[in-house]
């Protein structure tokens, strides 16, 4: 068995939400999934299934601020069918080696327009939907 060291440690380097170009948020974690959706299929006697789509999904948590949120809103008023780029990037720590991974055209779930605790710092997860077929990944660590 290989002897995994604190060297070999991946930590996320960051997660970013663009929208026109602009980046809007620095996100402290990221989770996306890809799932398939399948439908029966017969064959002879039996049945399988074959995939008939992708459904991308996912959440990223963020400290809540205010005017971030609030310019989020202002721009969902202005344009209900907005489009969202979320970037993440991923470091392996012994080698420096990096991915990089591209999300365009992702909607939002939800928007957690106010969020306040008085004398603690607060974090809000947000879900959001993305097309699979779009996404992009780079730099890929072995």
């Amino acid at each position: 068995m290989a002897k995994t060291t604190a060297s070999d440690v991946l930590k996320g380097t960051f997660a970013r939400v663009f929208l026109d170009g602009d980046e809007i948020a620095t996100f402290t974690n990221i989770e996306a999934t890809v799932t398939p959706n399948y439908e029966d299929v017969q064959i002879g006697f039996d049945v399988d299934r074959t995939a008939v789509s992708w459904t991308g999904e996912g959440t990223l948590s963020m400290q809540a601020t205010n005017s971030i949120t609030t310019k989020l809103f202002n721009k969902l008023k202005a344009n209900k069918e907005i489009r969202f780029t979320i970037e993440a990037e991923l470091t392996k720590k012994s080698t420096g080696e990096t991915q990089f991974t591209s999300m365009p055209n992702c909607t939002l779930d939800s928007l957690p327009l106010v969020a306040w605790k008085k004398g603690a710092l607060v974090e809000n997860e947000i879900g959001f939907r993305f097309l699979p077929s779009e996404v992009q990944s780079t730099q890929l660590i072995d």
